[in-house]
């Protein structure tokens, strides 16, 4: 029988929704394990990019692929960085300062290189963009460097060797400007050792897909894969643990079982395709929103725990907004001036 690709996968949205709240929880509680979120949007987009690009029908040009990723990326992540300096320049009455220079750190922010290894003190500006940083240019890797005929084997390698060299020299996962050896970005390989699983997992799909699982195992695998992520989220003493390591591999086959979307769990989450629309826009500027909410509310001695209605309340409103009059016409009118030109 023959198989039809599918076009869209409604269940990563609603998933990848949950996973913008973690990072913005993560960032409002303090307490809770929100940065795993972004080892997940890494195996996801890994995924996305091999059902879109390595195993499009047709080629696409790297002129085009590039465009087609900053059009995506760049628009939000211009607009938060606007925002973020607003923000600080009327809360706390100056601009952003940083060690490594403030108009050099600005410099790396435009030019969405503020993660790859250049900024020897941290993380600059608007916080969550580090990772935008560094999906950018593992796209671009991505595209030059891994094909169709690329065996998972040496993927399957990589990401093993990245995460141990991770797991020796840092201890956790949640490592994003550090240098290894002066020369080997800690975030970058975090997000390539994640990036690559999820090629994998489009792998594993395509061959998942074809199989006729009994009910009995099926069910098995999927109690398993959710116990082993719960597992990874949950079972700590303190909010970094060793277990994170194994975390993109639990993704990895969450990412697989939620793609053949069968059963409640992926017919939950589907149900959220709302939440993951917006979610790039949540991911990357929910700091503003914490920002005004600290300093709009702090003579009510409330902590935030008893505002986080208040917290995710403004960010669905305010980023229901962001995602129409930024995110999508900045795409649109990148690739209207591209087409011109």
């Amino acid at each position: 029988m023959a198989i039809q690709d599918k076009t869209y996968f409604k269940a990563f949205d609603g998933l990848r929704g949950l996973a913008a709240i973690a990072v913005a929880l993560l960032h409002w509680l303090l307490s809770f394990v929100g940065y795993l979120a972004v080892d997940f949007f890494l195996v996801l987009s890994g995924f996305i990019l091999a059902h879109r690009y390595l195993y499009a029908a047709s080629p696409v040009s790297s002129g085009k692929f590039v465009l087609s990723r900053f059009a995506r990326l760049y628009p939000m992540h211009l607009f938060g960085l606007l925002s973020y300096t607003l923000a600080h320049r009327l809360l706390v009455k100056d601009i952003p300062r940083y060690p490594d220079g403030t108009l050099f750190t600005l410099l790396q922010q435009l030019t969405l290189t503020h993660n790859i290894g250049l900024n020897s003190h941290g993380q600059t500006w608007n916080v969550p963009s580090w990772s935008i940083s560094m999906e950018f240019w593992l796209n671009v890797l991505f595209f030059c460097c891994i094909h169709r005929n690329t065996s998972s084997l040496p993927l399957l390698l990589i990401s093993v060797i990245g995460l141990t060299v991770i797991y020796n020299l840092t201890g956790h996962i949640d490592t994003t400007y550090q240098n290894y050896f002066q020369i080997a970005n800690s975030g970058l390989l975090r997000g390539w050792s994640s990036f690559v699983l999820g090629i994998i997992a489009y792998r594993g799909w395509r061959l998942a897909r074809t199989i006729e699982w009994p009910p009995l195992i099926l069910l098995l695998a999927k109690c398993v894969i959710c116990i082993s992520a719960l597992a990874l989220l949950f079972a700590r003493s303190g909010n970094l643990s060793l277990l994170d390591i194994f975390a993109p591999i639990a993704f990895t086959a969450l990412v697989v079982e939620l793609a053949l979307e069968q059963g409640i769990l992926a017919w939950l989450v589907a149900k959220l395709q709302w939440l993951g629309t917006i979610s790039y826009s949540i991911y990357l500027n929910h700091l503003i929103i914490l920002m005004v909410i600290d300093c709009g509310l702090v003579h009510l001695s409330l902590s935030h725990v008893q505002l986080t209605p208040l917290y995710l309340g403004g960010l669905l409103a305010y980023f229901a907004i962001t995602y129409r009059r930024v995110e999508t016409a900045g795409k649109r009118l990148i690739t209207k001036l591209s087409i011109t030109c």
